[in-house]
């Protein structure tokens, strides 16, 4: 290994241990700590269906070339980006990334055999969403809260096949496949009636969930519902808001996924992890980078970022809420785009488990809130980064600039190749 990246970590390790942190201990425990990468960045949501111009539900901006085409590419860009990563890592699939021709309700874990295959080859995990947009069973933009019958007993065949689908992936994998469910039906204006509508996606929601999991097929799988504020199209109502998923979760025993771009500009997801995981089955984060809002930025380490990971950290939850990245940029490199975010992600990982929270913690029960509010901004200082530089070389992982180059060389000699 370089030896000046040695004596910094050497170096860095003795100051942390002033504060009674055991770096070795944080290197252990942040291996077992999976990032779930989405794999839809790489193809800008369009998956392998072959549909045409059918009305899309998500608004991806810029022409950068060489998307991915096909899964082979899918799959070898996915790889050149967990190259540039030290995290444990996952790969989030949606059900439009099959790879044989059959609907969309009518998928089975043979559709994804190959994705099973080159997870298992590689010793990734895998996530799973079923796909309820940009189809041509998408009615008018719903489809489980559909006035039409016909439309929601389509999706909700889906949503029951995803639940077996991702029951499938965990077993095979040997892991918790969590199974994410976003649903975009809303209306761009008010509605006469929005009770109507939730009253057919929770008809549709008890159908899918209907079968419930025994103690052995948890071990394996979770689902989770993503609730939202409004989107493009659906500024006035979306009928799986937030306050509406969390009320059906605790109810009926599932889990929801907080995504970090769904939400107030003003609201700290941070502040809401205490506040609902211990009453729910199972927590997911999706974390994005929300400029305004729902802008779906590729995530740099900002505030909110450290802020989230920190909680994680503080709440002892790092084994209790799944992560997965949720962002797309069409204006940059797209492996560019997937590795910046897994090292930012990584990188406040890292932060929040090096922190010595203890001594926070400690002074805020002695009723010294002037200490605690003195080490939380003294410790932003820690020498995080020669942590971070040990871990990266001792993985054979680039450093710093080296990263982009690694990038850019993929980009000349195999991603030029689409065009």
């Amino acid at each position: 290994m370089n030896k000046k990246i040695v004596e910094n970590y050497e170096h860095a390790k003795s100051v942390y241990k002033i504060y009674g942190v055991d770096t070795d201990k944080v290197l252990a425990l942040f291996e077992q700590i999976p990032v779930s990468l989405h794999c839809w960045n790489g193809d800008d949501i369009k998956g392998f269906e072959g549909l045409g111009e059918v009305e899309s539900q998500n608004l991806v901006t810029g022409n950068y070339p060489y998307p991915a085409r096909n899964g082979d590419e899918l799959r070898a860009d996915i790889e050149m980006a967990f190259s540039l990563s030290p995290s444990r890592q996952k790969v989030n699939l949606h059900s439009m990334y099959a790879e044989r021709q059959n609907p969309r309700n009518d998928l089975t874990i043979e559709d994804f055999q190959l994705w099973v295959d080159w997870a298992k080859k590689n010793n990734y995990g895998l996530d799973f969403n079923t796909s309820f947009f940009t189809h041509p069973m998408m009615n008018k933009g719903f489809s489980l809260a559909s006035l039409d019958k016909a439309t929601r007993d389509y999706w909700i065949k889906a949503g029951i096949d995803s639940r077996k689908i991702s029951l499938a992936i965990g077993k095979e994998l040997g892991q918790k496949c969590y199974n994410n469910f976003w649903i975009p039906d809303g209306l761009k204006d008010i509605p006469a009636n929005r009770l109507r509508y939730r009253e057919l996606l929770t008809d549709s929601l008890d159908q899918i969930f209907a079968h419930k999991y025994t103690e052995e097929e948890r071990k394996y799988t979770a689902d989770v519902l993503e609730g939202k504020l409004f989107g493009i199209g659906t500024e006035s109502f979306v009928v799986g808001s937030h306050d509406y998923y969390l009320a059906y979760a605790i109810k009926n025993g599932v889990g929801v996924c907080m995504d970090t771009g769904h939400y107030h500009p003003t609201e700290s997801v941070a502040d809401k992890l205490s506040a609902v995981r211990p009453f729910i089955n199972d927590l997911m984060l999706h974390v994005t980078r929300s400029v305004r809002w729902d802008s779906d930025h590729v995530v740099l380490q900002d505030d909110e970022l450290l802020s989230v990971m920190k909680e994680l950290k503080r709440g002892n939850f790092y084994d209790k809420i799944a992560i997965g990245l949720d962002f797309f940029d069409a204006t940059i490199n797209r492996v560019a785009a997937w590795a910046i975010g897994l090292r930012a992600t990584a990188k406040a990982i890292l932060t929040s488990l090096l922190e010595p929270t203890h001594l926070i913690d400690e002074a805020e029960l002695n009723g010294d809130f002037t200490e605690r509010l003195f080490l939380m901004d003294e410790f932003e200082n820690l020498p995080v980064n020669a942590v971070w530089e040990y871990i990266l070389e001792s993985k054979g992982i680039p450093i710093g600039i080296e990263a982009l180059k690694k990038v850019q060389r993929y980009e000349k000699e195999e991603l030029t190749k689409r065009s």
